[in-house]
């Protein structure tokens, strides 16, 4: 069984897939790895996502510092 650190933790849930872009971006520029999972289950088939269906996770060590960023981003915005 995987440590604890090794866990997702959801850190966000983007409006669309530009934002969703935008965050993982800037969190894999600081060195943190990002897992966009959409919930939508029509995207699989190549459908846009709905609005607010496209969620980011991060290994549970690195959840302070993404949402660190992504503020830091969102106040730059």
């Amino acid at each position: 069984m995987g440590s604890n650190s090794e866990r997702l933790v959801r850190i966000g849930v983007a409006r669309d897939e530009v934002e969703a872009a935008i965050w993982r971006d800037a969190l894999e520029r600081e060195g943190v790895a990002v897992y966009v999972k959409s919930a939508d289950p029509l995207s699989s088939f190549g459908v846009a996502p709905l609005p607010g269906s496209l969620h980011l996770f991060v290994l549970a060590h690195d959840e302070k510092r993404a949402r660190w960023i992504l503020g830091d981003l969102n106040a730059s915005a």
